[in-house]
């Protein structure tokens, strides 16, 4: 209940900030919902899987969705390394009244290094991303790397706060290409499912959002004895 209590009250802080943006627009505020999770397929092999939906008004105004997989190789308990291939569909609204809609097709490679002290838990995550933007009947490439600092920390029972922050920038061109920062709360369903919401700011070189996030993380397990009764 308290969990509950929490999650409402965070809701409406949410809900409130993001109404009451000074540049509330349908480019400035929304919504942001996303899924990820882990594949295990072997002791040291996984598949992720990762989508994202997002609105310019919460849950109204189309802007982008995203789904990306791969396979990744897990050095240690704490270090992984990943490659794979993602899908980008955005659409953009012209002054005119008329839409835009940009496809994006990447491949991408990631380094991952998390470690756990006391309760907490802090992970960095380096991806180089090799993308071919279409847009307007014209097809272009750009290079973009991005580093994503995390934090993790329970506060009660089951019950987790979470912060990061994630730059992004263009290896040729312009330099910046944005930031994205999230902070919000989860709760642990499961130990393999887990369930979060919380604020997202989505900063670019002339404009930013605002966005509740919500979100669903999983593991799944295919090496376990569960997995290979079903598979019989």
């Amino acid at each position: 209940m308290r969990f509950i209590r929490l999650l409402f009250l965070l809701s409406c802080i949410l809900l409130q900030s993001v109404l009451s943006s000074q540049t509330f627009d349908e480019h400035g505020s929304g919504s942001w919902l996303e899924f990820s999770g882990t594949n295990k397929i072997d002791e040291k092999w996984s598949i992720p899987l990762a989508g994202i939906l997002r609105h310019h008004e919460p849950f109204e105004v189309y802007d982008f969705s995203f789904v990306r997989t791969g396979v990744s190789y897990h050095l240690s308990n704490s270090v992984i390394l990943t490659g794979g291939i993602a899908y980008v569909n955005s659409k953009s609204y012209l002054d005119s009244g008329e839409t835009s809609l940009t496809f994006q097709y990447w491949t991408y490679e990631e380094f991952t290094w998390k470690n756990k002290f006391n309760l907490n838990s802090l992970s960095h995550r380096w991806r180089l991303e090799n993308r071919w933007i279409h847009n307007s009947g014209q097809t272009h490439f750009n290079n973009r790397f991005r580093y994503r600092l995390q934090f993790q920390r329970p506060i009660y029972g089951k019950t987790f706060v979470k912060s990061n922050n994630e730059v992004f920038v263009n290896l040729d061109g312009v330099f910046f290409n944005q930031n994205r920062f999230y902070v919000g709360i989860g709760r642990e369903l499961s130990p393999d499912l887990k369930i979060e919401l919380g604020y997202l700011k989505n900063h670019f070189q002339v404009s930013h959002h605002n966005a509740i996030l919500m979100g669903i993380t999983f593991t799944t397990d295919f090496t376990s004895q569960d997995s290979a009764e079903i598979e019989k």
